[in-house]
C-alpha cells in the first residue's frame, strides 16, 4: 500500500517512547509498503535523522521546527488563560495552519491508499480526509494524564482548571476517534475504553514492544546501590514522577540506605528539576547509547502517577535484565504478573520498602529479572508485534469499504 504517515516530528533518534514505537514499527512496515511520513523538524539536527529513516526506504517530507510543549511552570497559567475556550490547552499548543496546508496538498496530488495518524492529536487534520482509509495509531488515552493530574492535585484553583482541561480533552478525543475507521490501542485496557468510552467500534491491540537483543551486552552492577530512571524530561508526566519520586520516596530510601544514588536518564530535564540534583541524584540529559548507563545501574524505579499506555521503560529495564519497582499507574498495560515479573508499590512507603528490598536481596532481584527477560522475548519483541500494524492497516481499508457502501456502518463521522 501506499500510506501518508502524519506525526509530529521525526522518530530519530531514539530518545523516547513514542520515537521508539513509531521508529520500530513503521520501519518494519515499510519493507512490505511505500511510506511517505510528513512531521516537523529541527534543520540543526536533521541530517542525521533525515539519512536513518530514508534508509528504510520511507520518504520523509518536513516542515521547520515547532516546540509545542507546556513546560510544567506555565502549566497552570495557561490552563487560566484557555479558561473559556472550548479547544483543549495541549491542542492550541499542537495545531499549525502550515501543515494543514501542506498535509491538504498532498493528498490533493497523490493518491494514498491510506491515511495512518501517528497520534491522536494529529487527528485534528483529518477533518476534510473522510474520503480516505484513516488509521489511527494511539499512544495512550490522552484525556487520562489530564484527569490523573487532576485527581492528585491539592490546590483548589489548580484543580478546578485541571478538571475543566481533562474534560474538554475527553470530548476532543471522542470526536477525533470517531473520525477513523480503525484505531490501535496499546493495551487491552486502551481498547476497552476507545470501545466504550469514545464509541470507537473497530479497535487492535498493538502493544509497545522492545528490541530485545539490543540490551544483550548489558550486566547490571547489582553492588552499586545505583537506581535509574529513564524517560523523556520534557514531558509533564516524566517531570510529575522525578518530583513525586524525590519529594516523596527518595528521602525514605536515604533513611534505610544513605549510599543509594539515583540517575535520571533522558532528554531535556528542565531546570526547575535539575536544581533537584546533587550528591545522590543527577540528570544525564540526551545519551547517545543509554546501555553503559543501564548496566551501571541496580535496579529501574517507575514512579508516573499520571501517565496513560504502556510504559517502554519498563519493557527497556527487563530487556536490559534490571528489576523493576513501579507504581500501578506506570505498570499498566503491561501482561506482568507482580511478584514474578515486577514489584508494584501502591504506596511511598511500600516504593521505598521494595526498593530497599531489591538492593539487598540480590536472589529474589535475579529471580525478577530473569523472569521478565524472558516476558520480553516471548511477547515483546518488535518482530512479533510489527506485523499487527500491517494487519491493522488491511482492516482499515476493509472498515472503510464499508463505511463507503453504508455510511451508518461506522459511527457519526
Amino acid at each position: 500500500m501506499k500510506v501518508l504517515v502524519l506525526d509530529e516530528w521525526i522518530p530519530y533518534p531514539l530518545i523516547s517512547g513514542k520515537r521508539l514505537r513509531s521508529y520500530h514499527l513503521l520501519a518494519r512496515a515499510a519493507r512490505n509498503h511505500k511510506i511517505t511520513y510528513l512531521c516537523f523538524a529541527d534543520p540543526s539536527g536533521e541530517e542525521g535523522a533525515r539519512k536513518q529513516i530514508e534508509s528504510l526506504g520511507i520518504r520523509l517530507l518536513t516542515l521547520p521546527k515547532r516546540n509545542p510543549f507546556v513546560p510544567a511552570y506555565r502549566l497552570y497559567s495557561l490552563a487560566l488563560a484557555n479558561m473559556f475556550a472550548s479547544t483543549p490547552l495541549v491542542m492550541k499548543k499542537h495545531f499549525r495552519r502550515d501543515y494543514l496546508v501542506t498535509l491538504n496538498q498532498l493528498v490533493k496530488e497523490e493518491d494514498f491508499d491510506l491515511i495512518h495518524c501517528e497520534w491522536t492529536h494529529y487527528g485534528a487534520y483529518v477533518t476534510g480526509l473522510q474520503d480516505r482509509p484513516l488509521f489511527l495509531s494511539s499512544h495512550n488515552i490522552e484525556a487520562m494524564p489530564w484527569q490523573r493530574l487532576y485527581q492528585h492535585e491539592k490546590n483548589p484553583i489548580k484543580r478546578a482548571l485541571l478538571h475543566l482541561e481533562w474534560r474538554k480533552m475527553l470530548r476532543f478525543e471522542e470526536k477525533v476517534c470517531r473520525r477513523f475507521d480503525h484505531v490501535g490501542a496499546v493495551s487491552e485496557d486502551d481498547r476497552y475504553k476507545f470501545k466504550t468510552s469514545y464509541g470507537c467500534e473497530s479497535v487492535t491491540v498493538i502493544p509497545n514492544g522492545i528490541d530485545v537483543h539490543y540490551y544483550d551486552s548489558v550486566k547490571p552492577d547489582l553492588a552499586s546501590k545505583s537506581l535509574v530512571f529513564s524517560a523523556s524530561f520534557d514531558a509533564f508526566v516524566n517531570q510529575d514522577a522525578v518530583a513525586y519520586f524525590m519529594e516523596s520516596i527518595f528521602p525514605r530510601v536515604l533513611e534505610k540506605d544513605p549510599g543509594v544514588t539515583t540517575t535520571f536518564l533522558g532528554k531535556d530535564p528542565p531546570p526547575f528539576l535539575r536544581r533537584l540534583a546533587g550528591e545522590r541524584a543527577v540528570f544525564t540529559g540526551t545519551v547517545e547509547d543509554v546501555r553503559p548507563h543501564l548496566s551501571r545501574s541496580t535496579l529501574c524505579i517507575v514512579p508516573v502517577r499520571i501517565a496513560g499506555g504502556s510504559r517502554i521503560k519498563i519493557l527497556e529495564a527487563m530487556a536490559a535484565g534490571l528489576p523493576v519497582v513501579s507504581t500501578p499507574e506506570g505498570a499498566e498495560g503491561l501482561e506482568v504478573v507482580p511478584g514474578e515479573h515486577i514489584l508494584i508499590a501502591r504506596s511511598e512507603e511500600e516504593f521505598a520498602g521494595y526498593v530497599i528490598r531489591l538492593l539487598n536481596d540480590k536472589s529474589l532481584a535475579q529471580s525478577l529479572s530473569a523472569k521478565a527477560r524472558k516476558l520480553v522475548e516471548e511477547r515483546y519483541d518488535w518482530d512479533k508485534i510489527a506485523p499487527l500494524l500491517e494487519q491493522a492497516w488491511r482492516e482499515t481499508v476493509v472498515r472503510f469499504q464499508q463505511r463507503d457502501k453504508d455510511p451508518q456502518n461506522v459511527g457519526s463521522r
